[in-house]
């Protein structure tokens, strides 16, 4: 388990941190090469894109559970048989559920006046848009097929070219002066290389005689599943999105400060969360080969090693992210650093039970993730139209975060009552001396280094950098707290 772990986070991280440091030197460039009005539309753009993906019927997901069960089972013709199926159906629904997308392109321009300074190329960037978000739904049934025999390198693979053709075609934009048409061909560059590295290797694991439709029975199942994961991935989505979405509407002078600071954040969410494709694949074989009440245990194990690691990488990070993001962008203004920080610790609040949702999601019970993301978008709402008037950004950040505690709180007390086979509270794996401690530890080393900032550290993606290390000691000794250096050392030398 500990092999497989580390051997596919390493690699699923690879592929996040390279882009993360891409993104931290671009981010300050595509904001005063663009303007802050240009980077608004593009921001917006890209949260209508995100929302969009989330149509996808909850296939792709779905697929990768069904996969990993099959993996565990050495079953290949299963396996291409579903992938056969699923094309079909979602080569149909692209071209249904997007191709009608078109018609509201307009009425989306008209709702956010930001986008009406330039009509034609927002509208080119949507469109552009929504295309490779159907190739994207069709691309991610063969990166299923390479999850679930855990190969995670070239996924990675792709992305890490993917965003080598992103960084040359987004200098080219602001050089050039291409705007948002010369973004659009920048994605269109990005996502055809990653269909072209991924989608080959995925055939050597499926077989010409498997070639046909799954029976009714399999297929109902299916979409009863698909179903509930759909309607959770889509609230979950509206929920990370719909920050952006009304404060574009109701604060859109906060949107350029509050965009970087989000972004960030959640670009340091998606590291941790390199590991949920490897848990996914080692729970899933697991049940596969050994039965559910065997593979409970190795949940347990499994989650108490997730849960420790995130806790200390938001304690160590929140602090570090305020002082840090401020240096990083130097607008003015402190509000990107708060969104940050805050949101880190909204994050935390979401991530802390992540090994529970794959656990539900392995054993076909993807309503508890459902309920839990209802519980989340309702409250979040109502908290952030309540505080973003008189709060701005902030009220609508502390709003995410109060609504993922709660919702946390909900999902481990519904799988404690209703779960057969439940996975103990994660918060029973939290250590919290340890944390309160990194949390302390960071805050007073990220300040120190924020005060070399501009006398010695030149501001931007170094005094960034400069806070981040900073705070590392920080996360060392919460290791050493909470898991131990010596077992941690003997980990990494075995695997």
């Amino acid at each position: 388990m500990t092999r497989v772990l580390l051997k596919g986070t390493f690699w699923q991280a690879l592929s996040q941190f390279a882009p993360l440091i891409i993104n931290l030197v671009l981010t300050p460039y595509i904001i005063h090469g663009l303007g802050l009005e240009m980077y608004t539309i593009f921001l917006i753009a890209n949260s209508v894109q995100a929302l969009m993906g989330t149509f996808n019927g909850g296939i792709g997901p779905s697929v990768t559970r069904y996969l990993v069960i099959y993996a565990g089972q050495r079953d290949q013709v299963a396996a291409t048989r579903l992938v056969t199926t699923m094309g079909v159906v979602v080569g149909v629904g692209v071209l249904v559920v997007f191709g009608a997308f078109y018609a509201f392109i307009p009425a989306i321009i008209d709702f956010y006046p930001a986008m009406q300074q330039d009509e034609s190329g927002a509208a080119f960037l949507l469109s552009t848009q929504v295309i490779l978000l159907g190739v994207l739904q069709l691309r991610s049934l063969f990166q299923s097929v390479l999850f679930a025999q855990q190969q995670f390198v070239v996924a990675s693979v792709a992305v890490l070219m993917g965003h080598l053709v992103y960084t040359v075609g987004l200098v080219l934009t602001v050089e050039s002066g291409a705007g948002l048409r010369g973004i659009a061909w920048t994605f269109v560059c990005q996502q055809a290389l990653g269909t072209l590295i991924i989608v080959p290797p995925a055939f050597r694991h499926l077989r010409r005689k498997g070639i046909g439709f799954i029976d009714r029975a399999l297929f109902h199942e299916f979409f009863v599943y698909a179903g509930k994961v759909q309607g959770s991935s889509l609230l979950g989505m509206i929920g990370q999105q719909a920050d952006t979405l009304i404060i574009g509407k109701v604060r859109p002078e906060q949107m350029g400060f509050f965009g970087p600071g989000s972004t960030f954040a959640q670009q340091l969410r998606t590291v941790p969360l390199n590991a949920v494709g490897p848990m996914e694949t080692i729970l899933g074989r697991a049940v596969g080969e050994r039965g559910t009440a065997d593979a409970l245990e190795e949940c347990r194990r499994l989650q108490r090693i997730w849960v420790r690691g995130v806790t200390g990488f938001i304690a160590a990070g929140a602090p570090a992210a305020y002082f840090g993001v401020i240096a990083w962008l130097h607008l003015g203004s402190n509000l990107p650093g708060i969104v940050a920080s805050i949101l880190l610790v909204a994050h935390l609040f979401s991530l802390l039970p992540r090994v529970q949702i794959i656990w539900c999601l392995v054993l076909r019970r993807a309503g508890f993730d459902l309920s839990q993301n209802i519980v989340f978008l309702v409250v979040k709402l109502a908290a952030t139209l309540a505080l973003i008037g008189p709060f701005g950004v902030v009220g609508a950040v502390l709003a995410t975060a109060g609504a993922q505690l709660v919702a946390n709180a909900f999902l481990t007390h519904r799988i404690r009552a209703r779960l057969d086979t439940p996975v103990p509270s994660p918060w029973r794996d939290v250590h919290v001396p340890a944390t309160f401690l990194a949390l302390g530890l960071s805050l007073a080393l990220a300040w120190g280094a924020n005060q070399l900032v501009g006398p010695v550290v030149p501001l931007g993606p170094l005094g960034l950098i400069t806070c981040g290390l900073a705070a590392a000691p920080a996360f060392v000794l919460y290791l050493h707290q909470a898991v131990g250096l010596g077992r941690l050392r003997d980990i990494l030398r075995q695997r």
